[in-house]
This record gives C-alpha cells, structure tokens and sequence, in this order.
C-alpha cells in the first residue's frame, strides 16, 4: 500500500469515527434519559457486530467462520460463541402493530371499498354482522393481529376516535405514536436503519442513477428563531400533501395488494423536520 492510499484510509476512518460521534449523541442522550447503562449498550454494539459479520457478508463468498468473525470483528472467541448460540432477546413479535396500523389507515383512505360517495374514509363498526367493519378490515390486513390492540393504538395516536353512532372515524393518513409506546420504539429503529442503509447505498453506488432519493433543504445561515413555527407549518403541509400523493399512487397500483409470485422489496420515503441545537463555544466536559 502507498503511503498516500495509507493517508487516506486513515483520513476516512478519522473522519467515519467524528460522523459516529456526531450521530451517538443524541441516541446516548436517549439511552440515558430511559436509564439504559454503557455496559448494556455495549452488549448490543457487539451483538450487531456479530449479526452484521455474518448476516451482511459477501454474497458470493462462503458463510464466515466462527473464527473469522473473531478476526474481522475484533471480539473474543467465547463472546463470538455466545452471541450466535444465544437466542436473540431482542427479537420481535410475529405481528408488528405498528406495521398493521399504519396498513390499515393506508387501506382505509385509498380502497374505494372503505370510502363513502364523498371520496372520504367510511365511518365503522368495531365488528358485527354488516361488512366493511374494523375487524375484518384488520382481518384482511393482517389475519394475526388484534383489533382490539390496532385500535387502542390508532385511537392513542390520534388517528381513529369513536364518532355518535357507536362507529369509528378515521381522523388522520398519519400516526403519530404515543409517547413511550412499544411500537414508537420499534418505528425508531427501524426509522434510524433506513436513514443509515440509503447513506451506505449511496456511497458505495458508484453510478448517479443507481442512488436512492436522498434530498434536504435547510437555511444556510439560519432563521430567527420566530420564524420557526410559520417555517414548520408550511413543511408540514407540504410534505403530507406530497406524502398523501404517494400513499394514493401506492394504493392505486395494480400490484398494491397482489398476492402473486412477484418478488417484492419493502420501500417507502420518509421525512422530518429537524432543529439543530446551538453549540455553546463556553461548555467543556468538566462536570459542574
């Protein structure tokens, strides 16, 4: 290796370790706030080591050793041995209930099944004798999971509330998950791996056609701060105008609900407003 490709691995991997620091912060805020210990954030960092050695190898090479992933990870044999003969404690339920809501309000504003003559989501019954209702809408959605729980869920998040007539009014396309809730953490992280694996996508694509839609807006030098909550409301009704056109373009897809053969990949385009903290120039990390 020339000293010059040397300089500029080592450059990339400096300047990979400042993004990470970058990108833990405000996930290490987080893990304190919930009381989550460095000890047990480790234990993840190396499971994830472990998963991601083994499952996110070379496609086209053989299945790694037990004692390459040793190599290639840096950790001891007997932690290697522990992590893939353990059963993963973090594994998920068979039905994601945050996955069967947000389905369901998909289904219920784009099937013309489930819309009234208005062109508006139907207004109905949890369950009974007269079809469409709540539960075999979720039935059909997904045939494992509770309506009882989907619904407590869409009504906590603002999405569905009860209407006179005993029948249920879809409020809201969006959910918003309440706080603390089991599914919030769930759409977080799998929100955070999204962000990550279009970044990897995008720097090892090296044809421009070939990149995943990766775009921001952000004000150069700043706003002031009273212009936040006017810039904020505009966003948001744009982006849910530009996201409602999507979710109609999905649900009008001849291959939408299909259930063929067709290979299938999960898709989807996500969007948030960010704010980014002021630096105080005066702070250090001496504790007071």
């Amino acid at each position: 290796m020339t000293e010059t490709a040397s300089t500029t691995l080592l450059d990339t991997r400096e300047l990979f370790v400042r993004a990470l620091r970058r990108a833990l912060r405000p996930i290490v805020r987080l893990m304190i706030r919930s009381g989550i210990r460095y000890d047990e954030f480790v234990d993840a960092a190396r499971r994830a080591y472990v998963e991601s050695a083994i499952r996110d190898a070379d496609k086209d090479a053989p299945r790694p050793t037990r004692d390459q992933v040793v190599r290639q990870t840096g950790i001891r044999r007997e932690l290697v041995d522990h992590y893939i003969d353990d059963d993963d404690p973090l594994a998920q339920d068979d039905v994601d209930i945050s996955r069967v809501a947000t389905e369901l309000l998909h289904v219920w504003h784009t099937d013309s099944r489930y819309r009234g003559p208005s062109d508006n989501p139907l207004d109905l019954e949890f369950d009974g004798p007269n079809e469409p209702n709540f539960r075999s809408m979720t039935a059909e959605v997904c045939a494992q999971a509770d309506p009882g729980a989907t619904l407590e869920l869409l009504i906590h998040g603002k999405a569905v509330a009860w209407v006179e007539g005993n029948r249920l009014h879809a409020l809201s396309r969006f959910l918003i998950f309440p706080k603390a809730a089991i599914s919030m953490f769930d759409y977080w992280g799998a929100t955070l791996a999204y962000v990550i694996e279009t970044h990897d996508h995008n720097f090892n694509s090296r044809d421009a056609e070939n990149k995943r839609l990766e775009r921001s807006v952000f004000a150069d030098r700043g706003l002031p701060a009273e212009l936040l909550p006017e810039f904020h409301s505009m966003a948001q009704k744009r982006v849910s105008q530009f996201l409602c056109a999507l979710d109609d373009w999905i649900g009008q897809s001849r291959y939408a609900r299909s259930d063929d053969a067709t290979p299938r990949v999960q898709i989807g385009v996500h969007a948030f407003f960010y704010v980014e903290d002021p630096v105080d120039p005066d702070s250090t990390l001496s504790p007071t």
